[in-house]
C-alpha cells in the first residue's frame, strides 16, 4: 500500500466539509445569478491578467521570477486564502450583470442583507470552522467574514479593487477595477467587460456554476488557465482537423505566465479530473524519459494538452472527491477504470513550430522567444 499524502487527507477532508455544508448553496447562488443575468456561456478573462507581453528571462526553477514581476493571477497563488476565487467569482459576477464594453457597479454587499439577493460571502464557499466559545473562539460566519475581508485586502493590494469608503475598507463597499492591474491608488481604471476586439481567454460558465472555482487549488486554477490561454492564442494542428493542441515550454510559463514546476505539474490532477487531456509524445515515456533520446532529434516536444469534451458539466465537488480518494488509495492520479479519453495518439504536423499551424493567425510562442533572443527548453 502507498504512503499516505498528508496534503491529499487534509484536501480531501475540507472538501468533503465543503459538500457537507456550505458548497451546495453557493453553487446554486451563482447558476441563480447567471440564470437572472445575461447568461453567458463563457467569461472573459483578459490576457494581461494571466500572461506578460513581454517573456522574462528566468535562468532556473531555483530562482522564480521576481512577484513583482508576475501577471496578477499569478500572484494570487496561494495555499490559503480565497482572493483568487473571489476575484474570479466577481468577474463572473460582473459579466452576468454586464454587457461587453460595459462597466459594472458592484451592486453586491459583502455580507447578505435583507435589501439584496446576492452577497460575496454567499457566492464564496470556504472552510470556516467554530473553534467554540471564549474570547479566542469565533462563529463560522465571523470566520468566513474574515477570510473575505482578507482577500479584499489582498485584491486592493494587486489594484484590481478600490474600496469606496477609503483604503482598507473593502468591506462596506468596493469597485471593480481592470484586471491588468494597472490602476494606481490616485487613478483607478474601472473595469468594463471584455469587446471582441480585445484578447481575452474564454471561460466555460460552468466553472463557475458547477463549482469548480471553489474547490480546485489555486495552483489548478491558475494552470487551467494558461492551458485555455494557449489553446486559444497558441495552439497546433494535429491529423484530425477538428482538434487542436498546445504546448507550454518552461521558459515561457516562468517568463510569461509566472508559473513555477508546481503549478505546471497539476495537469496530473486536471487530466484526472477529466478537465484535460494531456497527451505524450510517443517516444517520451511516463516518468519523462525518451526513447532513442537525441539532441537534435525533431521529436522532442513538450507534453500535448487538449480540452475533454464537457469536462466543465459535472459536478465539480463530486468528481474531485472521487479522484482525491484514489489518489489516497492509490498514490497517484489517476481516471476512473474505463473512463473515456477522447484521443490516445495523434500526429502533429511537420511544421509544428511554425505560424501555419496556428489558429487565427496568432503569433506562437516559439516565435516570441525567437524574438526576444531566448533558447527554447522543449523538454517539459
Amino acid at each position: 500500500m502507498p504512503p499516505k499524502d498528508g496534503k491529499v487527507e487534509v484536501r480531501l477532508e475540507s472538501l468533503r466539509a465543503l459538500r457537507r455544508n456550505e458548497l451546495p448553496a453557493v453553487m446554486a447562488e451563482a447558476l441563480r445569478l447567471w440564470q437572472e443575468g445575461h447568461q453567458p456561456a463563457d467569461i472573459r478573462v483578459r490576457r494581461a491578467y494571466l500572461r506578460n507581453d513581454k517573456i522574462e528571462s528566468v535562468e532556473d526553477e531555483r530562482k522564480p521570477l521576481p512577484m513583482e514581476q508576475r501577471p496578477p493571477a499569478a500572484r494570487l497563488i496561494a495555499p490559503k486564502g480565497v482572493a483568487l476565487k473571489l476575484h474570479l467569482m466577481l468577474l463572473f459576477a460582473a459579466q452576468c450583470s454586464a454587457k461587453p464594453g460595459k462597466m459594472w457597479k458592484n451592486p453586491y454587499p459583502v455580507e447578505p442583507t435583507p435589501q439584496s439577493d446576492h452577497s460575496w460571502m454567499g457566492l464564496t464557499a470556504t472552510v470556516a470552522k467554530y473553534h467554540g466559545p471564549g474570547i479566542q473562539g469565533a462563529s463560522v460566519a465571523t470566520n468566513k467574514r474574515r477570510q473575505v475581508t482578507e482577500a479584499l485586502k489582498k485584491l486592493e493590494g494587486l489594484n484590481l479593487v478600490r474600496p469606496t469608503k477609503g483604503p482598507g475598507r473593502g468591506r462596506q463597499g468596493f469597485d471593480l477595477l481592470h484586471e491588468s492591474g494597472k490602476s494606481t491608488p490616485a487613478a483607478g481604471v474601472q473595469y468594463a467587460v471584455p469587446t471582441d476586439v480585445e484578447p481575452f481567454v474564454d471561460v466555460p460558465r460552468e466553472f463557475f456554476t458547477e463549482g469548480w472555482v471553489q474547490v480546485l487549488t489555486t495552483s489548478e486554477v491558475i494552470a487551467l488557465l494558461m492551458w485555455l490561454d494557449a489553446l486559444k492564442h497558441d495552439s497546433i494542428a494535429t491529423s484530425d482537423s477538428s482538434l487542436f493542441v498546445t504546448r507550454v515550454t518552461s521558459a515561457v510559463r516562468q517568463g510569461a505566465y509566472g508559473l513555477g514546476r508546481e503549478a505546471y505539474e497539476t495537469h496530473q490532477q486536471l487530466d484526472a479530473f477529466q478537465l484535460l487531456d494531456v497527451l505524450r509524445p510517443e517516444k517520451r515515456h511516463d516518468d519523462g524519459k525518451w526513447q532513442e533520446f537525441a539532441q537534435d532529434s525533431s521529436d522532442l516536444a513538450c507534453h500535448r494538452v487538449t480540452l475533454t469534451p464537457d469536462g466543465f458539466s459535472r459536478d465539480a465537488g463530486e468528481v474531485v472527491q472521487e479522484v482525491l480518494q484514489r489518489r489516497d488509495a492509490r498514490g497517484d492520479w489517476s481516471r476512473p477504470p474505463f473512463a473515456h479519453r477522447r484521443y490516445w495518439k495523434i500526429s502533429l504536423h511537420k511544421s509544428e513550430q511554425g505560424a501555419d499551424d496556428l489558429r487565427d493567425g496568432a503569433t506562437s510562442d516559439i516565435d516570441l522567444l525567437r524574438k526576444h533572443g531566448m533558447v527554447v527548453d522543449s523538454h517539459e
